[in-house]
């Protein structure tokens, strides 16, 4: 019996102990990171793939994207190891990048790699990441439906810039595919990618200190066919057919009115149709303020039905209003029509701009590659500007070839 009740005191006890340290564990989900202990700061290589850029909402503000991204750095301690499966890479430091403006991940795969080049005993870490995730993009949507719209993936390290930064890997290029987008019905995908380290504002940060940015944008340029053939021509009919009113009898307002009311009407109808393909903002789309303009016409229309009926020389007072009125909307397409023009030119010409920057850049990369046959670069300045550089140098070099050319053909 003696034996049995200190069986039971040491079991009461043993669970009392352990009850004492769950209570004091931390939670499984929290993990502590350590700097560096070398101190030193880290430059972090970034390459960007789109695999697949998935439907852009506009309501939401929201896209979706399968991203391939791979992250580079030189672990001096790691000097020695010649295999990934050397390492414990649960307890390596590493640059904790995280997505800026992820709304949501479905899928996030991580592996290491272990890089040895020949000449340099200090190993290079490949993170490779494949991710599918939903991205928080806010649009400028002033020139709907003329709009296009950047796209961007932030990524973001959790340490400061005192101990992490962002560069591109100048050793190979950045690539979109054109063939995998599935919002192709409603927007036109360009082949370019820009990627730009940066770093965060004030209003960014929780903290006095500033964390490194890195910015991978594409470009989409959205298909107005839709908006122009199924709301803005409909609008012009509608507003058009205000005119059908002139064919009553000025002496029976009633009429007159019932036909004017009536298309005014069908106006709001389509301008719910209008707000229904946007998301909630403060200011008026190109779309917004020609459905309105239209309203007011119809507006004009109707106060004009009204005083005709009071009208001594109703005849007359209908010919000049129709007059003033036609040059009206002839006067405002007019000058909807130049301004649509403007932004298009403008839109197309800052596109082709960030095309010949990508171009230029991956023609640099492909002549570096040919040239040295690596894959890695952009660890140092020089190593940048050996690359970055060339795009002046090969500026020098066609515009003397042209003179050459211009010579020959004179």
């Amino acid at each position: 019996m003696e034996t049995q009740l200190v069986v039971e005191r040491l079991t009461e006890a043993v669970e009392v102990l352990r009850q004492v340290e769950t209570n004091l564990r931390t939670s499984s989900d929290e993990v502590w990171h350590t700097r560096r202990p070398d101190g030193r700061k880290v430059r972090v290589l970034i390459r960007a793939s789109i695999i697949s850029l998935g439907e852009i909402d506009t309501v939401k503000q929201e896209f979706s994207a399968d991203v391939w991204l791979a992250a580079w750095y030189k672990e001096p301690l790691l000097k020695g190891k010649k295999h990934r499966e050397e390492v414990d890479w649960d307890d390596q430091w590493h640059p904790r990048i995280v997505l800026f403006n992820a709304v949501s991940v479905d899928k996030h795969e991580k592996k290491h790699h272990l890089i040895l080049e020949e000449g340099d005993d200090v190993p290079i870490v490949q993170q490779s990441n494949r991710i599918k995730a939903t991205f928080k993009e806010p649009m400028e949507l002033f020139d709907f439906p003329f709009d296009h719209q950047e796209l961007t993936i932030q990524l973001m390290s959790d340490w400061p810039t005192s101990q992490v930064e962002f560069a591109k890997n100048m050793g190979i290029k950045d690539t979109i595919r054109t063939d995998t987008f599935t919002g192709s019905h409603e927007w036109e995908l360009y082949g370019h990618l820009l990627c730009k380290p940066a770093i965060t504002g004030q209003h960014q940060s929780t903290s006095h200190q500033r964390y490194a940015l890195y910015n991978i944008t594409a470009h989409v340029q959205r298909k107005m066919g839709f908006y122009v053939w199924n709301i803005a021509f409909i609008m012009f009919l509608i507003m058009a057919l205000s005119f059908t009113a002139f064919s009553v009898p000025p002496n029976e307002p009633a009429d007159r009115l019932s036909v004017t009311l009536t298309l005014l009407l069908t106006s709001v109808a389509f301008k719910f149709v209008v707000t229904q393909s946007l998301p909630t903002i403060s200011y008026l789309t190109l779309l917004d303020k020609y459905v309105l303009l239209c309203m007011i016409f119809q507006c004009l229309m109707a106060v004009q039905n009204a005083l005709a009926s009071i009208m001594s020389n109703a005849w007359l007072f209908d010919v000049i209003s129709m007059g003033v009125l036609a040059g009206v909307v002839f006067f405002t397409h007019l000058v909807f029509g130049v301004l649509m023009f403007i932004k298009i030119r403008g839109t197309n010409k800052q596109l082709r701009q960030a095309d010949k920057e990508y171009l230029n850049l991956c023609e640099n990369i492909d002549r570096f590659y040919k040239r040295t046959k690596c894959t890695i670069s952009g660890f140092t300045d020089e190593e940048v500007e050996a690359i970055v550089g060339q795009t002046e140098l090969a500026g020098v070099e066609n515009s003397k070839q042209m003179e050459i050319d211009e010579t020959k053909t004179a």
